[in-house]
């Protein structure tokens, strides 16, 4: 399925209606992308477009360990179509593991941390994510600003009424 299309299937009405209660909520606090919505838009995504990162690391990480005697270059399928290459037996062993589609998902660096890629779907998720936000968010801010001007006129007119008989 093509990233868009991923993208689009998460963007449910639930998923919208939540991310437009919290742009609000996050309006009348003042706060511009709370922490909040950002584990709310996470969660999200990890389980709807997210591949599975977690198994793929843990079996690259076994295999360079099998492989750690060897040098050179060590390529294996891992479950569900995902894949790794892995750099061995040098000072610093490196290894990416790849999507079924083929995209990078993560990376071991030379000082051994792995750093997670945001893949094509995870993006497009997010963006769409942050346009309705955005969105919501305003709405939120221009019906304050208006709902308080309303406010301002009425106690506006009130204070300078005169009224005489």
């Amino acid at each position: 399925m093509s990233a868009q299309k991923q993208a689009e299937n998460a963007m449910t009405d639930s998923y919208i209606a939540g991310i437009q209660e919290q742009a609000k909520k996050d309006a009348k606090a003042g706060v511009y992308m709370s922490e909040d919505y950002v584990q709310y838009s996470l969660s999200h995504m990890r389980k709807t477009v997210s591949p599975d990162r977690f198994k793929s690391i843990a079996q690259t990480i076994a295999f360079i360990r099998k492989a750690s005697s060897q040098y050179g270059t060590l390529l294996a399928n891992l479950f569900g179509g995902y894949s790794m290459k892995a750099y061995v037996g040098g000072l610093h062993p490196t290894a990416e593991v790849y999507a079924p589609n083929g995209e990078m998902i993560a990376a071991q660096t030379c000082d051994g941390t792995w750093t997670k890629i945001q893949t094509e779907a995870e993006t497009k998720l997010i963006d769409a994510s942050t346009r309705v936000y955005a969105e919501a968010y305003k709405a939120a801010r221009a019906e304050m600003k208006a709902a308080a001007q309303v406010q301002t006129q009425l106690n506006a007119g009130t204070a300078s009424v005169d009224i005489r008989a």
